[in-house]
């Protein structure tokens, strides 16, 4: 396959905890992977023991992000400084993510569930949706050169999506349960014991300890050889 660059759309500097086995599990297999974060998170809740300023939290929640990227292989990390919960799908954020689909020309796109529970997480689900589409069109020259991506999918949230893809992560749950630790301002224990639940529940439809699942993206049909090409992976 020659081309392997993958692009993962987040809300805030966690958000890849849906969906990191699969991320490990491709990077295991020589795949180029892109994360690019809205915001910084800096309206979130302070889950550390130690005591911490409300101002620095965005410092720290991006420490947090570059420590998680090495440790899944993500190769580079793009923030886009939109304001936490204070950002909504326009037309120039939209172009903002065509450029950088147009730039990466990715095989394969996953951003968030547009049903999650957190309004961030639903707004760059349409976000993504439509500049995915749109990428594909020949508009806007001036982002660059148009790409249809060939696999376009949401991955898993808090609230579950209706499952069209399941992939085996058995293999990296213990390297999950040491990433959440990197995570020591945002995870409480029950959000740990939830992360591990979904999974595990994804999992018991699997027959295996562990899964992570995917739905389809909207308006934008697979490409079949694409498709192959990365479930051949995904099935070892």
């Amino acid at each position: 396959m020659k081309n392997k660059n993958i692009l993962l759309f987040t809300a805030h500097p966690d958000d890849h905890l849906c969906c990191d086995g699969t991320l490990m599990k491709l990077v295991d297999n020589g795949f180029y992977i892109i994360e690019v974060v809205f915001t910084s998170g800096e309206q979130s809740v302070w889950y550390g023991k130690e005591k911490f300023k409300k101002e620095d939290l965005k410092k720290q929640r991006m420490k947090e992000w570059l420590l998680a990227r090495k440790f899944i292989g993500i190769k580079e990390g793009i923030g886009l400084g939109l304001k936490d919960s204070d950002f909504n799908r326009d037309l120039r954020t939209i172009h903002l993510v065509m450029k950088i689909i147009r730039k990466y020309k990715p095989i394969l796109v996953i951003t968030h569930y547009y049903q999650d529970y957190h309004r961030d997480h639903n707004e760059v689900s349409k976000i993504v949706t439509e500049a995915v589409d749109r990428a594909g069109w020949g508009i806007s020259k001036d982002l660059g050169e148009p790409h249809k991506t060939p696999i376009f999918l949401y991955m898993d949230g808090e609230y579950l999506n209706r499952g069209d893809i399941l992939i085996d992560i058995s293999d990296y749950l213990d390297k999950i349960k040491e990433l959440m630790e990197i995570y020591g301002s945002q995870l409480s224990e029950r959000a740990k014991n939830l992360i591990l639940s979904i999974i595990t529940y994804r999992g018991f439809f699997m027959r295996t300890k562990a899964a992570e699942s995917f739905e389809l993206g909207f308006r934008a049909p697979l490409k079949l050889k694409g498709l192959e090409e990365i479930l051949k992976i995904w099935e070892t």
